[in-house]
Formats: C-alpha cells, structure tokens, sequence
C-alpha cells in the first residue's frame, strides 16, 4: 500500500535440499519502482547462500554482493521463483506510490511431505470455493474492465461479503 515500508529480505521457507514450493506473481497492474516491487537475489536458493545469510558475519557481503533483480512488470508479466529464494518488497512511496494489485499462487513439489512451515496466503474463506477455472473468468473479467474487484462475489474470504 502507499506509503508502506520496505520488507525485510527473506526467503518465504526453511531451507530444504530440494525445492518445496514454487512461487509465481502475476501482475494484474504495471508495477513501477513508486510502487515498492519486489526485488530478488538471484542464486540464492542454495545451501551455501543460505548458510552465508544465517551467518552474521557473511550476511553483509552476500547482500552487497548479491545478483539482485527488480521485478519491475507490465499488467499480464509473471515472475516464478523458488520459495527458498532471498527477496523483498520495496518501500511504497508516500506521495507517488500506490497499491500493488498481485495475484499469487504456488506450486508444491509432490515429492514433499508434511508441513513446509509455510501457512499459505489463501484466505480461509476461499479455500474449496474456487477453480482454476473461476479465477480465470474472474481475472478475465477484470482485465476487460467487468468488475474493479474480481472476486467480489466471494467476499473478502473470511466468510463475510461486504467487508
């Protein structure tokens, strides 16, 4: 939102050998340096540039050093990238900023099992009341100018519909 302070950097998950969950962003807006975008650092998904970030003593070179890429998108660009991965969102500026409009989703690797110590970002109140299906035909409206909140007819996903 405008105004909001820059994120600290993190990765969305426990390190794991293998990839556990992917990530992707889906900008249903352009989204401008004003905006606070998210920024990656490329590589970092690995054992040893985790152990560096965990270190206090590495963690200020990695970061200086890091192969950071700004996900500066245009309304329809995506961005997938591995939960292990070291990012940020960026400060929102105050007086030229604005709400970021992201749709996000993720894909789990079957081969993990139990909890990812990740909670998910999916209200309660939506699980098991849409497709993929739904979400298509919702975003698609919305990109043809239908509604200015796609979802509305679920509500705000905590089983209140006008909240």
């Amino acid at each position: 939102d405008k105004g909001s302070d820059r994120q600290q950097i993190h990765p969305d998950l426990p390190f794991r050998s293998k990839s556990p969950l992917y990530v992707i962003f889906l900008a249903l807006q352009d989204v401008t340096k004003e905006m606070g975008p998210t920024t990656f650092l490329l590589g970092t998904q690995t054992l040893e540039e985790r152990t560096k970030f965990d270190d206090y003593n590495q963690k200020d070179e990695q970061l200086a050093n890091a192969n950071a890429r700004l996900a500066l998108l245009k309304k329809g660009d995506a961005v997938l990238f591995d939960a292990r991965t070291l990012h940020c969102g960026n400060a929102n500026n105050a007086e030229s900023g604005s709400t970021r409009a992201m749709f996000n989703f993720s894909f789990r690797n079957p081969e993990e099992i139990g909890s990812l110590g990740y909670c998910g970002s999916m209200r309660p109140g939506y699980v098991g009341q849409m497709t993929l299906g739904d979400v298509a035909t919702a975003l698609n409206d919305y990109k043809d100018g239908g509604s200015e909140n796609p979802f509305e007819k679920l509500g705000c996903g905590n089983g209140l519909i006008n909240s």
